[in-house]
């Protein structure tokens, strides 16, 4: 049961209770309090409850085969193995052979023009496209090195992983026009979907684009990232 959370000071000390209120009022105006709630609390109880439970018996059936390969290619970028595994779960479900509707294949589902530009000639071998997904998401987060928070990078950075760096440029466009701060994902994900509306792509660089899909996307990883730290042994 949800219950709520509140600050509790001596009630003589007037002045830090109006510095906490003012902290509050200013991080939620500004969205702060909803980034570091996205950022430490999980959204499990969104997730579709049969999907987590598929998820959980993978991580024992099919995810030892790739760890050693994900943990070693990971470590070469600096990455979070758990995030990886995340990824490469929300892309194939630990599948080498998955197919998507765009006809990528693969454990992290690397284009065949992209797998050639990371230097991988086989996208269907879990060793080269695993490698060829690491790579070209250390491109996309160094796409982005002018923001500062490196969890806030690493969004965008997944965000292009899905959708394309420049159906992101062009949300980001988007939010800057609407006075957002289009460097913040709590913003930009309000701004995404309307890749998809016609009043809004038809003035992109790089026209329409289902814009809802990074957002889900992104939550899902985020979920399944949050049940791999929390599970000691795997």
């Amino acid at each position: 049961k949800k219950e709520s959370l509140a600050w509790a000071v001596n009630k003589n000390d007037l002045k830090m209770l109006e510095q906490i209120n003012k902290f509050f009022l200013y991080a939620n105006e500004t969205g702060i309090l909803q980034q570091i709630s996205d950022k430490y609390y999980s959204n499990i109880e969104d997730q579709d409850p049969f999907d987590l439970k598929i998820f959980h018996k993978r991580i024992k059936t099919r995810l030892p085969k790739y760890k050693k390969t994900i943990i070693e290619e990971s470590i070469k970028y600096d990455f979070d193995w758990k995030l990886i595994a995340a990824i490469m779960y929300q892309e194939s479900r630990f599948n080498p052979n998955a197919k998507s509707i765009t006809n990528v294949r693969g454990l992290m589902q690397v284009t065949t023009v992209t797998a050639k530009e990371m230097g991988i000639e086989n996208p269907l071998n879990p060793l080269q496209s695993v490698k060829a997904g690491i790579k070209y998401l250390d491109k996309m987060v160094k796409k982005f090195d002018y923001i500062e928070d490196e969890y806030e990078r690493m969004l965008f950075a997944l965000a292009s992983y899905n959708i394309g760096y420049g159906h992101v440029i062009d949300a980001m466009q988007i939010a800057k026009e609407k006075g957002l701060m289009e460097n913040r994902w709590q913003d930009l994900k309000t701004v995404l979907p309307l890749l998809s509306k016609s009043d809004y792509y038809k003035k992109t660089k790089h026209g329409y684009a289902r814009g809802w899909e990074p957002v889900q996307y992104i939550e899902r990883i985020l979920t399944y990232f949050d049940i791999l730290k929390q599970k000691q042994k795997i």
